[in-house]
């Protein structure tokens, strides 16, 4: 058993229910054990009106949870408040100790102490519990660092000393030298940032990490679900027997070291499953077979001028441009040769939704993660599909 420090609560080490073997591992300096393959509750899934289907997601994230997935990762804003809302449908009347909560809040929105009290009673509220494990400060850049971290630093640790939450984290999207800052300042326990086959910048810092202590969590294992669908050449090159293109990308992620946890968007069973048989699974890669999988996927990024990780916050769109979305149907046909599939599903889209619907006001290209020039993205993407 884990006592947590100065909580004064009793944690059980987790428990599979359904004899499921996950590989778990000890989460940097604190008590907890996690099972590798974590939870992501930002692509849950929804109805036509854009809102979480709560009797899809229920069950989606129950079995998670049954099953070994130990860990659950959201935020105050993901699916414009719901995810945190589906969580606590989900897990409500399963054991406390059988999952981990993670929730963020974006301290860019210029909050003053009295929002974040409100915002983490929200959280705790619709959750369903007393508290929360780990409390991120959400995409984290310098420029935010230095304005609001210590009201972010004071409030949580009031909090901490409250018991509403155990340890604080951020996630982050800057440069690989500002992150460095941010895991050398000692203000923090865990971390979260992007890192996958095809987006390697982060090995560093992820390194660096796992040497101070850090919990160090990965988002967008599979490239924003880029790696999801079947690739025959991909899957020739693989060191070891893999069925699809998404658990060879799961697999080259949990096969660093640095790694505890891969927090993955899964909005069916059919992935759910997948990834946790991936998971269960302890053949990983060696070094020998990462230098393989280089060389193809060197080949492959050349083709990928279009990074896009689907993270949605280029939504809402005023023009109701369904952003993530043609990016993902230009990937699929550009990088994955799926033309045929991609072009179908962006012809279904409705007008408004297609990238010739763009009036150009840039409101997207403030709010992305990776300085994607989206307008001018848009309109080539507009004569790429009519052509």
């Amino acid at each position: 058993m884990m006592i947590l420090p100065g909580a004064g609560i009793t944690i059980l080490a987790p428990v599979c229910f359904n004899k499921i073997t996950m590989n778990t591992i000890q989460f940097g300096k604190t008590p907890y054990r996690v099972n590798r393959l974590g939870f992501g509750a930002m692509r849950l899934p929804r109805l036509p009106d854009g809102k979480v289907d709560f009797e899809l997601s229920t069950p989606l994230i129950r079995y998670a949870v049954e099953h070994g997935v130990n860990f659950i990762d959201s935020h105050h804003f993901y699916h414009n408040g719901e995810s945190e809302e589906a969580i606590g449908k989900a897990v409500k009347g399963i054991p406390r100790d059988k999952f981990i909560l993670q929730t963020k809040i974006g301290m860019y929105n210029n909050y003053k102490e009295k929002d974040c009290l409100r915002l983490l009673e929200q959280a705790l509220k619709k959750f369903g519990t007393d508290y929360i494990d780990f409390y991120f400060t959400h995409s984290l850049n310098m420029k935010d660092y230095r304005k609001y971290n210590k009201l972010f630093l004071r409030f949580t640790e009031k909090a901490k000393n409250e018991g509403l939450i155990r340890y604080r984290g951020f996630s982050a999207h800057d440069s690989t030298e500002n992150v460095k800052k941010f895991i050398n300042s000692g203000e923090f326990s865990a971390m979260l940032l992007q890192y996958n086959i095809l987006n390697r910048e982060n090995e560093e810092v992820l390194a660096l990490a796992r040497e101070k202590g850090l919990g160090v969590e990965v988002m967008g294992p599979v490239a924003g679900g880029m790696l999801g669908f079947p690739d025959e050449k991909i899957l020739k090159y693989s060191p070891v027997k893999v069925k699809s293109a998404a658990e060879l990308a799961l697999k080259f992620v949990l096969s660093n070291t640095n790694v505890h946890a891969a927090f993955s968007g899964m909005s069916t069973m059919e992935q759910l499953k997948e990834n946790i048989a991936t998971v269960s699974d302890e053949a990983l890669f060696s070094p020998d077979d990462i230098k393989r999988l280089d060389r193809v996927f060197e080949d492959r990024k050349k083709l990928l001028d279009l990074y896009c990780t689907g993270c949605r916050y280029c939504l809402p769109c005023p023009n109701k441009v369904n952003i993530p979305r043609i990016f993902h149907l230009y990937n699929l046909s550009e990088v994955y040769g799926l033309t045929e599939k991609a072009k179908k599903d962006y012809l279904a889209l409705n007008p408004e939704e297609k990238a010739s619907a763009c009036l150009g006001c840039g409101e997207c290209e403030k709010k992305c993660p990776q300085k994607i020039p989206i307008r001018k993205k848009l309109k080539e993407i507009s004569s790429y599909f009519k052509k």
